[in-house]
Order: structure tokens, then sequence, then C-alpha cells
């Protein structure tokens, strides 16, 4: 079997696209205004992190203010926002003419929403949000790399976790190649000292610290900036900290991390990994802070030249709120887990999972109501709705790709749909510099979920690539070993 299944082949252009699509807005981030974050919500027992890590979890000051207005608001996770009061519907027809109503409703929350200026913003003086995080550090840190993971719409921060056991496992290196060929490369060390997994501040455990404080709409520019506030004002004092630890006084971070001021310590560089929506997140917050990424590996990123307008909902909704319908009427309450755990399994769509990922699902992605062994969706299918009605990130991430000058691996979907087909996705994964890509052939949109083992096979060549130094340094240098490769693939 080949490295790698398949790759798009350099893109020459010139493009179909014009850019900049939208016009840029990018809040600064402020302080957090200091409001404390909920206690550590209770969440079934993980797996134990691999032997010589630890494991700890976190309320990490989100970015401040939100870029969107109404992303502050008074919902939880039991809010209904976008629906009318009245009776639950009993038909298939009323349930369907529900949905749409709350598509409309949900859509127009995003499109008719106001991207605030900064001065606005502070004089509004919200509550500040919190993104939920588990940390795995290494006991005896080897001078190793620092990730930051973010995942995908409707998904958890834990789904990252089976890929990183398998990244940890093999991190002495072995024989292997270099990424996007298949070309050998010699046994290469790879090696990681600590791990952030993130969840979306309207996702999992990030809805229990935001209860009450969560608008109708996101703007996927917060989740960018969500990483960048933690990537440079909180992660320079969490490491200054780690390093007052030792053999005879460890250091244990609290439960609620601190906000830091720009250069109160030294920066940290990190090598962010994001699936789908949290790969446009990455990317967006790795054009704002180059200087912080060391790398960075997408899993099918949302990064197409794609804007959506309100007038264009209205010409089209079956077509453009068609996932913001699907979200909005999936199941969300069961008896038990275990009723759960069977229903889900009868849905083509969770029965494409990975078994370790399923679990996953099972055990993170409900959560138990209160009093009761009922069990409901962590991620309430109207924050889900509302990721799936942002009309113009995917073309802002898509503006930025060229001045990007980090190593990016773009490991793609077998289909590729979701980024507009194969000739604008060859484009997609060319766009940056010094981008390289790999293609499945046996799992879909949602690589982190359906196949975290060959995910796992890729990150693996992407970190052995560039610890060898041969990632390439140039766009021409790394094209030149795509050339090469096709030729001998004739």
């Amino acid at each position: 079997m080949p490295p790698r299944e398949a790759y798009y082949v350099p893109f020459d252009g010139p493009s179909d696209v014009p850019s900049p699509l939208t016009p840029p807005h990018w809040l600064p981030l402020a302080p957090h205004p200091g409001n404390p974050a909920p206690r550590a919500p209770v969440r079934p027992a993980l797996p134990s992190p691999p032997e010589g890590w630890t494991r700890t979890f976190h309320a990490v000051p989100a970015a401040y203010p939100r870029q969107l207005k109404e992303a502050h608001g008074s919902h939880s996770r039991d809010s209904h926002p976008f629906r009318d009061d009245g009776p639950e519907p009993t038909t298939s027809a009323e349930r369907r003419e529900r949905a749409e109503k709350e598509a409309f409703s949900a859509a127009h929350s995003r499109w008719g929403g106001t991207e605030w200026d900064m001065e606005e913003a502070l004089a509004a003086a919200p509550k500040g949000l919190f993104v939920a995080a588990e940390r795995w550090r290494r006991d005896k840190p080897r001078g190793g790399h620092t990730v930051v993971c973010s995942h995908a719409n409707g998904m958890q921060k834990e789904h990252w976790q089976p890929v990183m056991r398998r990244i940890i496992a093999a991190e002495a290196g072995e024989p292997g190649y270099i990424f996007g060929t298949d070309r050998p490369l010699p046994a290469t060390p790879m090696v990681l000292d600590d791990i952030w997994m993130l969840d979306d501040a309207n996702h999992g455990a990030s809805v229990d610290l935001n209860a009450g404080l969560l608008g109708p709409a996101q703007i996927w520019d917060d989740t960018a900036r969500d990483l960048l506030n933690f990537i440079v004002h909180v992660l320079p004092g969490v490491k200054a900290d780690d390093s007052m630890s030792s053999a005879c006084m460890p250091w244990n971070q609290p439960w609620q991390l601190q906000w830091r001021r720009d250069g109160e310590y030294p920066p940290v560089k990190v090598i962010g990994f994001g699936a789908s929506f949290g790969g446009m997140a990455q990317v967006r917050a790795a054009a704002a802070a180059p200087d912080r990424y060391a790398g960075i590996f997408l899993a099918d990123p949302m990064l197409p030249p794609r804007t959506r307008t309100w007038e264009g909902v209205l010409a089209e909704p079956e077509v453009m709120l068609l996932r913001v319908r699907q979200a909005l009427k999936r199941r969300d309450a069961w008896r038990s887990r275990d009723e759960a755990r069977q229903s889900l399994l009868q849905s083509p769509f969770y029965a494409a999972f990975h078994p370790e990922a399923f679990d996953l699902v099972v055990s993170h992605g409900l959560v138990r109501k209160p009093g009761s062994e009922e069990v409901t969706l962590a991620t309430p299918a109207w924050c889900e709705a509302a990721v799936f009605c942002e009309g113009v990130a995917h073309a802002r991430g898509w503006d930025k790709m060229p001045g990007l000058r980090v190593p990016i691996a773009f490991y793609m979907a077998r289909e590729n749909d979701r980024t507009m087909g194969d000739k604008m996705t060859r484009e997609i994964v060319w766009r940056a510099p010094l981008a390289r890509n790999e293609r499945s052939m046996s799992a879909g949109h949602l690589l982190v979920q359906e196949d975290p083992v060959g995910t796992a096979e890729a990150a693996k060549r992407f970190l052995a690539t560039l610890a060898s130094g041969r990632w390439g340094s140039s766009p021409e240098e790394i094209r030149a070993s795509y050339e090469q490769e096709t030729k001998a693939r004739l």
C-alpha cells in the first residue's frame, strides 16, 4: 500500500476567483473582563493519557470581545433561540415546517448581525466567555513541540485523542515517507511535549462554562480569535509557570488560566491541528501571528472561496440552509446513554465513525440532564446550526492563504464536495506558499472521526517531514517534489 492514497497535483492558475473576496474585519484582543469561570463540568472518565503524561482540564479565557455583537447573549444548552412558542409538532410535516422556520431565524441572526467596532464593543462591556481545554503534558519534557487542536462543527475536543495517542506511540520514529510523496524518509523522531485540545466556545464542555452568556449567532472569526488569544495571551504565561516546576516542587496550573499581555512572557511556537471549520480557524490565527506557528496540519479544512448573502438565502433556501435544517432536526434527547448509543448507531452518519471516535461521541458528545439518567447533546443543535450559518469566514481564510508562509499539511477527504469540487480543491491545497497535500480515498469530510488511524499516519508523515528538515523552504522546491512524484508514477 502506498504511504498516501492520492494527492492533488500542483495548481498553475490563473485562479477563476478574485481576491480579496470579502472586506476583512478583525477586532484586536482586549483583556478578559475577569468574570470567573464556573466549576469544571462533570464528564465520564476517559482512558488515561499515555504513560509519562499527565492530563489536566482548564477554563481558558476566550477572545474578548466577540467580533459579532450577537455572539454575546443569554442562552444556554437548553435554550431554543430560533423557536417560536407553541405546541410540539406531532407529524413529520409539522416537524419539517418547524425546522424550516428555525433555519430562517438562525440565518437571520447571523446575516442580520453586527460586526461591531472595538469602541462600541468595549462600551457595551459584556461578560467574557471561556473555552474548555484538556491538556496532556509530558512529565519529563524532551524539548518537543506544543500542539493546539481545534475540531469540526458538532464535534468535541476529545476526538483528537485517538490521533494524538498514535503519534505519541510512534514518536521515536521509523522509516517512512516525505509527506505527500512516496520518497523514503529515514527514521526521524517527532517529539511532542504539550498537547492542548480545545472545545469551541459554543461546543461541548464550553457550553457549560458559558451557560447564560451565549448569543444566538456565531462568526467563525471568533473561533480563530480564540486560538490566537490562547496562543498569544494565555499559553506564554502557562509555560513560564511550568518552568518553575521540578521533581521536588511540582507546579499545578489552576482551573481558570490567566490572560496576560503580549510580551509579558517569552512567546511560544505551536503546531496547529485543525479539522473542518477548526482548520479554517488555525489558518486565520496563523495569518494573524505567523511567528507563533511552526506548522499546521489540516484535516479537510473549510477554506473554499465561498461567500453567502442574505439575498442568496432568500433565493435558494433549500440549498443555502440545508445543513442548518439538518442540524436543527437532530434528535437531542434519550432516556439513557445506552439508548442513545443504540439509536445513534442506526444513523449512517455515525455508523461511518471509527469505534474509538463513536465511543467518544457517546461518552463526551452527550451530557446527563440534572437529576436524571436522560442525556442530551453536549453541543446543542442550535449551536451547531449557528455555525452552519456562516457566510464570509471561508472566503476570509481563502484570502489569507497566499501570504501565509508557514508549513501547512492539507489532508483532504475522499469526496471534495465541501471544498467545491476537484478544480477548486486543487487550488485550495496549493494556495499557501509552503503547502503540501495528501488525499484520503477511504474517509469522508470528518476524517478525524471516520479514520483516526489514517489521519494519525498522515500526521506522523507531516511531523517527521518537518523534523527532518525536508519539508521544502520555497514553493518552487515543494512543487518540484510533486512534479517528480507525478512523473515517477506515469
